[in-house]
């Protein structure tokens, strides 16, 4: 029982009570059906301080959600930096994805209130909210099917580039995350970058050795996704980083 009482708390925000529920050594791994642990809620929620206390009960770090979500992931969703270089620290593992496409549908099917269309709209609305006005001026163009498709299958360093948290993409990389890791369909951190038009990020990944010439399996690069959509500045900055590339290895 106390470890229902500490998910609930942490949805809150009570920090002296969750303390206070922790005192009792409770299950810091029991979860919601949807498999919410108390760590993952306190990500979702921005919760640094209790996040900070769960730590320290030793829970299991790596846990996921229905989905694949796991308290990594959400940090680097929503940009919390101390969240994220707490997580890391304590060896949450960078590499865990949100399941496939194909996973989440599979695990939906069988869903006793989650539709598949429900799952979309809630992804489509959660990168509208969550991220600065010129993303969310760019997915709101798009569909749910295509909010379904970028977070699907994406790394916490795939989509802290796709949401433009700069700081958290350059946190991820000091602890030796894989720059050039890619999705099932080639997308790689600089791809997405390059796709939003987060100048900042393509910077630092150029800088810290990002290959440009790596494609997803349809043969878009990030040069040509950057041109397609009017990403001049990055477009340059991408094209001259090659030319110096090339001088290199010449």
């Amino acid at each position: 029982m106390a470890g229902v009482l500490c998910t609930r708390q942490q949805d809150k925000g009570h920090t002296d009570i969750v303390k206070l529920l922790l005192e009792k050594n409770p299950n810091v791994d029991l979860c919601s059906k949807d498999g919410f642990t108390p760590l993952i809620s306190s990500c979702i929620n921005n919760h640094t301080s209790i996040v900070q206390l769960l730590i320290k009960h030793k829970p299991n770090i790596n846990a996921q959600t229905y989905d694949g979500g796991n308290a990594l992931y959400f940090s680097a969703f929503k940009g919390n930096l101390e969240i994220t270089q707490l997580l890391l620290e304590n060896n949450a593992d960078c590499n865990i994805c949100i399941h496939s496409k194909q996973s989440i549908i599979d695990e939906l099917n069988n869903h006793p209130s989650i539709t598949l269309d429900k799952e979309k709209k809630g992804l489509f609305d959660s990168l509208v909210k969550n991220t600065s006005s010129h993303v969310t001026d760019y997915v709101s163009k798009k569909s749910v099917d295509y909010a379904f498709d970028v977070v699907a299958g994406s790394s916490p360093l795939h989509i802290a580039s796709y949401m433009g948290r700069t700081d958290v993409v350059n946190c991820f990389l000091d602890h030796n995350a894989n720059i050039n890791m890619t999705k099932e369909d080639g997308t790689t951190l600089l791809f997405y970058a390059c796709e939003v038009g987060h100048e900042d990020i393509v910077r630092l990944l150029l800088d810290k050795g990002a290959d440009t010439q790596i494609c997803r399996l349809d043969g878009k690069s990030p040069l040509k996704i950057a041109t397609d959509n009017g990403h001049k500045s990055i477009v340059m900055m991408v094209t001259n980083h090659t030319k110096q590339e090339d001088k290199h290895s010449s």
